[in-house]
């Protein structure tokens, strides 16, 4: 379960995504610069993590892809 920044950031990096792909994927409002600066802050543990955040990548983790989302060219490529 996603309970911690620290948990958060480890399943974004297990998706392989950068944390502009996980803003994209949970359709966080503000456009990209504004949504990977909401990521960052809740990995870093400034911004709390939402029950829906929770869930949606809790999904993401099992599969499951939001309609017309795709990772940025050679994200799941990162070590």
């Amino acid at each position: 379960m996603i309970r911690t920044g620290p948990h958060l950031k480890q399943a974004r990096e297990a998706l392989g995504w950068t944390p502009l792909d996980l803003a994209r994927a949970l359709r966080l409002a503000g456009g990209d610069k504004q949504g990977e600066k909401r990521v960052l802050e809740m990995e870093s543990g400034r911004r709390e993590i939402s029950g829906p955040v929770t869930v949606a990548v809790e999904s993401f983790l099992h599969g499951y892809l939001p309609v017309g989302f795709k990772p940025e060219a050679g994200a799941g490529d990162q070590a």
